[in-house]
């Protein structure tokens, strides 16, 4: 078991996944952590959904908006049972362009978390966060 190593601003800076709370511990998420795991455990089938959400997120609007939820004052981290790594992984790999195009899409999936969640969900505020991450994704990149 590889435990995460903290950067500092609450992100493992080997699997990219934000703490709840970065005073604690926990194991690390990245897909070569998780194969040694398996391969320890003498595991002989591996399971492809667990692959997908152990790989690492990107570097795009999809973790700029993973790292804006994380943060104060939100403080959402995706669950274990939850799609949350899955659509980010997708929307880094559309880009900003086309979550920029298809914004209505990506409320949608911030909507479904938050009724899965049981918590309230403002459209215009979904937006406004999508926007943000656009903009911050757009700023790294360059």
């Amino acid at each position: 078991m590889k435990l995460c190593e903290p950067d500092g601003n609450g992100i493992c800076s080997l699997c990219g996944i934000p703490y709840a709370d970065s005073k604690y511990a926990r194991e690390c998420r990245t897909l070569v952590y998780w194969l040694e795991q398996q391969l320890e455990n003498k595991q002989q089938a591996v399971d492809v959904a667990a692959v997908e959400v152990s790989l690492p997120l990107g570097h795009g609007p999809g973790a700029e908006l993973k790292k804006l939820l994380a943060g104060w004052p939100f403080r959402f981290v995706a669950g274990d049972d939850c799609k949350c790594n899955q659509r980010a992984r997708y929307m880094d790999q559309m880009g900003c362009d086309w979550v920029e195009a298809n914004i209505e899409e990506c409320v949608g999936y911030l909507r479904e978390s938050a009724a899965d969640r049981g918590l309230p969900f403002l459209d215009a505020a979904g937006r406004l966060l999508i926007r943000r991450a656009i903009s911050n994704a757009r700023k790294a990149s360059a």
